[in-house]
């Protein structure tokens, strides 16, 4: 039996939920790409919002990446990162309460943390942008019509 080809299908292909898509991307960074079909784009995306946060996390360590109280700011940049910086937060909370005694890191690498894990949500915040913006177009393709035709023209 031979196999239709790809524009004879019965029905058109619905466009992708803004909604849905901008939370896939909030909460893995370059995931709403992915679910659009626009997989490299995605991927790009997550490798480097990801290195960028947990470099940040790693050259400062968690506790003085997250702190809210002494990075107010930075911290809701963090937070546009997801649940991986909801997860440093409940980590930061975690380590004060039971490692009462361990050490922050110095100046220089904490602000270099700090901004490092602040920057990555930031990134992650135009990525939903971009996201919401690209399903847009793809829902105003998916649902155009053709121009009218005027009599007497070809």
């Amino acid at each position: 039996m031979p196999k239709k080809p790809k524009s004879e299908s019965p029905m058109p292909e619905l466009p992708p939920s803004a909604p849905v898509a901008a939370v896939l991307a909030w909460t893995l960074p370059g995931l709403g790409h992915w679910w659009i079909g626009q997989r490299g784009r995605g991927v790009i995306f997550f490798v480097v919002i990801s290195v960028t946060f947990w470099a940040g996390v790693a050259v400062g360590g968690v506790r003085t990446t997250v702190r809210p109280r002494e990075n107010g700011a930075w911290i809701a940049g963090e937070l546009c990162r997801g649940p991986q910086a909801l997860g440093a937060l409940y980590g930061i909370n975690h380590r004060v309460t039971n490692f009462k005694d361990e050490v922050k890191a110095s100046w220089p690498a904490s602000n270099i943390a700090v901004v490092y894990a602040g920057v990555a949500g930031l990134l992650n915040l135009l990525v939903i942008i971009d996201v919401l913006a690209r399903v847009e177009s793809l829902s105003a393709v998916l649902n155009s019509r053709a121009p009218p035709k005027v009599r007497g023209k070809p």
